[in-house]
């Protein structure tokens, strides 16, 4: 059974929303803006998650939340559930265009097919999880290898006050040899992977910069032998541009929960194998999705510089994030995403017509600088264009190619001494950047 859509109305601060889901989902936002209300629905509708009153947005309104999901027996199917004030749930199943309303004990059934697992950020949400695990896992042979590996971590758990941090440890664990088992587990568990559905709140909780890298690549080989997975995060390392269809951007405009998201086909030809290259050398890029506003750079001369001569003016914004694309080519495919997403970004960019250039080089990169400005959104993308680099501008002179070797180094070295004044149009320029 996979999950591909969740609808929402009269939820708590949302009106009404659509989520199209992948195999593996991220909720990303600012906190206050939804994410949590989401999880919440999920809970619900899975039953781990009693509605009360204060859920209703309004009291004269009934709350529904449906999942769209394909079963392989059935086919496509929506399971809603219904509830007005005052009165206990109910719950619908739509098969082939028909509806039916369940009873109590069909909807226990149904709901022990999904297998839903919730994973807290809770003192007690990693053993809580644990045990939900061992009740799906169990097998007509109780001395299993797998029961015996999950009894014996939720008995661990118990006998041992554990900080969340070695409760993490003990979860990532157990995740991880699932993985280095794999075959095993496939023969042994009767297919439950493919119905195992995992709520994951904050997953980089308590875990250091590397165990994070480790744990997103966990989810992902996770939720592609079939394991369907939804995480709520705040974390950039959890975030990947390769996964972009499974990024789900909240946002909160005028009292009301929006969505951002994009499942079509974003890159084509070699822009696919030149940004997942790209991504290999930077993978850090994912923090683009938590800014503000992106300022997407060439490369490190433009990403250390226009740092600092910010801080210099008094303009600089952490909110904003600097994205280093690694070339002009590739800033094309970084602003696609931002366009899909609607985050506001300025695209900054060498002309790169120096005259000791040849025709061939300057044409091409007029190509280059045509194609960035004809990808813009105007409503929330700008471009800047240094002429023609950020060095010339810098010095205020035009600069040899010989001139060119360790760029960062010596550009931060000048534009940090003492008498150095930023010039006038290059000051303009990054006030723009930072508006």
């Amino acid at each position: 059974m996979e999950i591909k859509r969740l609808s929402i109305k009269n939820w708590q601060n949302i009106t009404y929303l659509n989520i199209e889901f992948e195999k593996l989902l991220i909720l990303i936002g600012e906190s206050n803006k939804g994410k949590t209300s989401i999880l919440k629905s999920l809970s619900a509708i899975l039953g781990k998650y009693e509605i009360q009153n204060s859920d209703f947005k309004n009291e004269n309104m009934d709350i529904e939340i449906k999942i769209k999901y394909f079963e392989k027996t059935l086919g496509f199917c929506t399971f809603k559930l219904l509830k007005k004030l005052g009165e206990d749930s109910r719950y619908f199943i739509l098969n082939h265009g028909k509806e039916k309303e369940l009873r109590l004990d069909e909807v226990k059934n149904k709901l022990l097919t999904i297998n839903g697992i919730i994973i807290t950020s809770k003192d007690v949400g990693v053993y809580d999880a644990l045990c939900q695990i061992r009740d799906i896992f169990i097998l007509e042979n109780n001395e299993s290898k797998i029961v015996k590996e999950l009894e014996s971590k939720i008995q661990y758990l118990k006998d041992n006050f554990l900080s969340q941090s070695l409760q993490r440890k003990v979860l990532f664990s157990f995740l991880k040899n699932i993985l280095d088992d794999i075959e095993y587990y496939k023969n042994n568990l009767n297919g439950k992977l493919d119905n195992l559905f995992l709520i994951f709140e904050e997953p980089e909780l308590h875990l250091s910069p590397q165990r994070s890298r480790e744990m997103y690549s966990l989810l992902i080989k996770l939720s592609e032998i079939g394991v369907q997975i939804v995480m709520e995060t705040h974390s950039s390392y959890f975030v990947g541009l390769k996964q972009y269809k499974s990024i789900c951007l909240i946002k909160k405009i005028k009292n009301d929960i929006k969505v951002y998201q994009y499942t079509g086909k974003l890159l084509n030809g070699d822009e696919i194998k030149n940004f997942n290259m790209n991504y290999w050398i930077n993978p850090d890029r994912g923090e683009m999705f938590f800014a503000k506003k992106v300022i997407l750079v060439e490369g490190q001369t433009d990403k250390i510089a226009l740092s600092y001569l910010a801080k210099k003016l008094g303009i600089y914004n952490y909110n904003y994030s600097i994205v280093e694309c690694g070339s002009k080519s590739i800033i094309p495919q970084f602003i696609k995403i931002l366009n899909a997403y609607k985050i506001p970004y300025v695209a900054v960019y060498d002309k790169d017509n120096h005259k000791w250039r040849n025709e061939t080089e300057i044409e091409n990169s007029n190509m280059k600088n045509k194609k960035i400005k004809g990808l813009i959104n105007k409503y929330i993308g700008d471009y800047i264009e240094f002429e023609n680099d950020i060095e010339e501008e810098v010095y205020q002179e035009e600069r040899e190619r010989k001139n060119y070797k360790n760029k960062p180094y010596y550009t931060l070295q000048k534009i940090s001494e003492d008498e150095y004044e930023i010039p006038l149009k290059l000051e303009e320029k990054i006030k723009r950047i930072y508006k």
